[in-house]
């Protein structure tokens, strides 16, 4: 992973494997000093000779220790195996936990102690990240930072206290597993719930092309061919083009060759690869996952978005939306007929049920494709699902952007001037397949337990970047103190978060759109004495 004491930061792996390339090939010239330097009352730390708290120190255990448990211990398993999946009828071969495209959906109480046993069958190693959860750091999944990589054919457990309620997921952190079916959702229901809701249901959205004529991996490759394999891909490590056949890579440079998807929300291009399937929980429009609920109630839905690259416009046909919270922490109740989910993104919304049978879709963001199931009340027929298509009159209806929505006060971080403020860029390398993150600041972001600590992004790439940070939840200050795990930075702009360094160790920051994270766009928080 990345270290201390670069301007221009990537990931070890993807340094390696681009270094036969030479700095004048990857195009960042002096990026690497060019970018904004800090300008805090407290400038940032030299990262020479720090005193640096790492995973198993006893900081990490001594920050959970202050956590409330309640008493009660919500254990689970889970095995990561080779897994043939049916997608509507497609039989495809991929990885998975338990035998299904969507792993099966964790749900435990604020306060439980988690106690996950993890066994991987895999050929590959593999670890697992619990996504947006403030959780101890050698807790969180992320090899090599946090943890040694399970190997193939041994197992590792999880075990930590999860102290926020919320809507929350877990994915493999090794590589692109996560791009094929290693991820499935977390619910931490909150025992003082004020929602009102009578109902609950979670959709799980995702972009499919693992088994449908090539990987993930082979898509990566596609993109850049110095790159491929990335961080514990396939076979754990990186790939060479024999590993690939002729026949996956021709199907993954159609997909990468189809153009690229624009939105005016997300500020221009949305994405490189034409997804040939898109799902909600594991199941294709012509085979939707049924969800029921009586007509008259509210019917709480928790969206997730799990894809690998692809943003969603989310909406329900016939009804109007109300959001009540985004990445686990409450937002003033805001009315919405659709919505733009960004990668790792998750947003509850509240309906009142209508009766009948309504289709729900998850429309991609700026290019065809979509993803669909099915709304249905109690009281309604059950008769053929409706597949309109992807076509709903509410998707063009009143669009609510994340920049739009407020905290509730009780999910607001309190005001008070950044102890450390830094200033990075997110960066391509020219128009090659290269991504990272540059300035003076960059690889040396380093607080100390009790600061607070503002991160301002330029974007200076012409693509917008889901950016998230391991461990902690941010308040982004120009969207009123919304509380998120991950933020959408659109290009040309600056976008800042705040956070308090209250959760010591080694914490990854990267982009959350899976290749742009294989590709460099990758750092790391890290706590010193």
């Amino acid at each position: 992973m990345s270290r201390p004491g670069s301007g221009v930061v990537m990931g070890r792996r993807r340094f390696l494997s681009l270094g036969a390339l030479g700095a004048g090939a990857l195009g960042l010239g002096a990026m690497g000093t060019i970018a904004g330097c800090s300008s805090t009352a407290a400038s940032p730390t030299p990262t020479t000779d720090l005193d640096y708290i790492l995973p198993a120190d006893p900081e990490v255990a001594a920050a959970e220790s202050a956590r409330a448990w309640n008493g009660t211990t919500a254990a689970f398993a889970l095995a990561a195996g080779f897994s043939t999946v049916d997608l509507g009828g497609r039989l495809v071969d991929t990885w998975t936990y338990g035998g299904a495209a969507v792993a099966p959906e964790l749900r435990l109480k604020s306060g439980d102690r988690v106690n996950v046993s993890v066994q991987n069958g895999l050929d590959a190693e593999t670890t697992l990240h619990w996504h947006g959860i403030r959780i101890r750091n050698d807790m969180d999944g992320a090899a090599p930072t946090t943890q040694a990589p399970i190997g193939a054919g041994s197992s590792f457990e999880y075990n930590f206290i999860a102290p926020d309620p919320g809507t929350y997921w877990y994915h493999s952190h090794s590589g692109l597993q996560a791009d094929r079916g290693l991820f499935g959702a977390m619910i931490v229901e909150d025992p003082n719930d004020i929602t009102g809701a009578d109902a609950d249901a979670v959709l799980v959205l995702d972009d499919w092309l693992d088994g449908l004529g090539t990987t993930p991996d082979s898509v990566l490759m596609a993109l850049n061919p110095a790159i491929s394999g990335g961080h514990g891909g396939h076979g754990g490590g990186a790939t060479t083009p024999a590993e690939h056949s002729e026949a996956d890579m021709s199907v993954a440079q159609q997909l990468v060759s189809g153009g690229h998807g624009s939105s005016e929300p997300l500020g221009g291009m949305t994405q490189h690869i034409a997804y040939p399937l898109h799902l909600i929980n594991g199941r294709p429009p012509n085979d939707p996952a049924v969800v029921t609920a009586a007509p008259g109630s509210t019917l709480r839905l928790r969206i997730i978005n799990a894809a690998a690259e692809t943003p969603y416009r989310f909406a329900v046909a016939g009804h109007e939306m109300t959001i009540v919270a985004t990445d686990g922490y409450d937002v003033e109740p805001t009315p919405a007929d659709t919505i733009i989910v960004g990668m790792a993104q998750r947003y509850d919304v509240l309906v009142t049920v209508k009766s009948g049978t309504w289709p729900v879709v998850a429309k991609v963001e700026g290019r065809d494709g979509y993803a669909s199931t099915v709304l249905r009340s109690t009281d309604a027929l059950a008769l053929a699902n409706p597949d309109v298509g992807g076509n709903l009159s509410e998707l063009a209806g009143r669009l609510v952007t994340e920049s739009e929505l407020r905290p509730t006060e009780s999910a607001r971080l309190e005001t008070k001037s950044p102890d450390r403020d830094y200033h990075i860029e997110l960066i391509q390398a020219g128009n090659r397949y290269v991504w990272g993150m540059a300035g003076a600041d960059a690889g040396k972001l380093v607080m100390k337990q009790g600061e607070r600590v503002r991160i301002t992004m330029k974007n200076t790439s012409t693509m917008w970047h889901p950016m998230h940070t391991h461990g902690h939840t941010f308040a982004v200050p120009d969207y009123g103190g919304l509380r998120r795990d991950t933020v959408n930075v659109l290009p040309g702009t600056e976008l800042a978060i705040e956070f308090d360094a209250d959760n010591p160790g080694e914490w990854m920051f990267h982009c959350h759109n899976a290749y742009h994270f294989e590709a460099g766009m990758t750092s790391n928080l890290r706590y010193v004495r």
